[in-house]
């Protein structure tokens, strides 16, 4: 039956024009309530999925925790940036997600031959989906050889992947200084 149909064979009647059995026509009182609450039900099951596909984000913070940055080139070994930190995350209905972090506090290298300490903050980030891939980060630490020598190292890197597998970027470079 049409809808408009529905609407015009049943109409919503009050108290007063109902028969007096007490009976309730289809679209009336209670019936009305029934349809309602069914509807709401269906409606609400029906965004579920929705909900359950929506971008979700997390972000963690560090106390303390060292990070490795990689070889430290102008100092024999890795540095080790232990401090603060925040790490980021976003992913969305289709899996494509971003990673960035962030890092700052002390600074040394993980060859105490050199006896390097000082002050470093480094930020990475990482972006996929489907087609691409990305990966990049920033790493400066300013601080003292173990014979009280300034050191200034500054990292940069970058590697991509593009749509068809290959890479496309890859380089790291450091400035000593």
């Amino acid at each position: 039956m049409p809808l408009r149909f529905l609407a015009t064979r049943y109409r919503a009647v009050s108290t007063l024009e109902r028969p007096c059995s007490g009976r309730v026509h289809a679209l009336g009182g209670i019936a009305v309530k029934k349809i309602w609450s069914v509807v709401g039900a269906l409606a609400a099951m029906l965004l579920l999925p929705l909900a359950a596909q929506a971008t979700t984000s997390m972000t963690i913070h560090l106390n303390g925790f060292p990070v490795d940055v990689g070889p430290a080139v102008c100092v024999p070994g890795d540095l080790v940036i232990a401090g603060n930190g925040v790490l980021h995350n976003t992913t969305n209905n289709a899996g494509d997600s971003w990673t960035t972090g962030t890092i700052e506090g002390s600074v040394t290298a993980s060859d105490p031959s050199s006896g390097f300490t000082g002050h470093g903050v480094a930020w990475f980030g990482v972006e996929q989906n489907s087609s691409n891939f990305v990966t990049h980060f920033i790493a400066d630490s300013v601080g003292t050889l173990g014979n009280g020598t300034p050191v200034r190292i500054h990292q940069e890197g970058q590697f991509t992947i593009n749509a068809q597998g290959l890479p496309v970027v890859n380089r790291v470079t450091t400035t000593c200084s």
